[in-house]
């Protein structure tokens, strides 16, 4: 990863959000919290983990490049990311305020992108995860970020599909 595909970045995670932010605004609210099957989330409970998630790994990537070198990270079972799709959490959370917490990662995203520099890119810290101990920081941002956000928006299109099909 360059400075210049940083920038691009921005770029592709706004138009991530703003698919999201779409397709939540455009589905019946009967349906956002639908779970396809037992074991599956609810696009409900899809938009909530992507709002804490990328709130997580925006943080540690702003701590990483104030304390470069620091352990970051965290497993499938750390508090915050079991939380956010709990059922009760979940549908406290409005339609309209799943669509401004996508939007204001937006900003969050841009902002923290923008305080990254080339040579940041390549440094490497140990982390809690064991697969990703030793990863640069073009990692936090292209994988946990933005492939991240990106393979939850295909989730949630499969998911609508589904619930749509078990409606009809």
């Amino acid at each position: 990863m360059t400075l210049e595909n940083l920038k691009e970045s921005s770029k592709i995670i706004k138009s991530i959000i703003e698919q999201m932010v779409r397709l939540i605004e455009t589905t019946d609210t009967s349906l956002l919290y639908k779970k396809p099957s037992e074991e599956e989330w609810s696009l409900m409970q899809i938009a909530c983990h992507v709002n804490e998630a990328v709130e997580f790994w925006v943080a540690d990537l702003e701590a990483l490049l104030i304390v470069p070198g620091a352990k970051w990270g965290r497993n499938h079972e750390h508090v915050r990311r079991l939380a956010a799709v709990e059922d009760n959490y979940v549908t406290s959370v409005s339609k309209e305020q799943a669509i401004t917490r996508l939007e204001s990662l937006i900003s969050l995203t841009e902002q923290a992108l923008g305080k990254v520099k080339a040579e940041d890119l390549s440094k490497t810290a140990p982390s809690y995860n064991p697969n990703f101990d030793g990863k640069p920081l073009s990692f936090l941002i292209d994988h946990l970020i933005i492939k991240h956000i990106e393979g939850h928006l295909g989730q949630m299109e499969r998911h609508l599909e589904k619930v749509q099909y078990q409606n009809s």
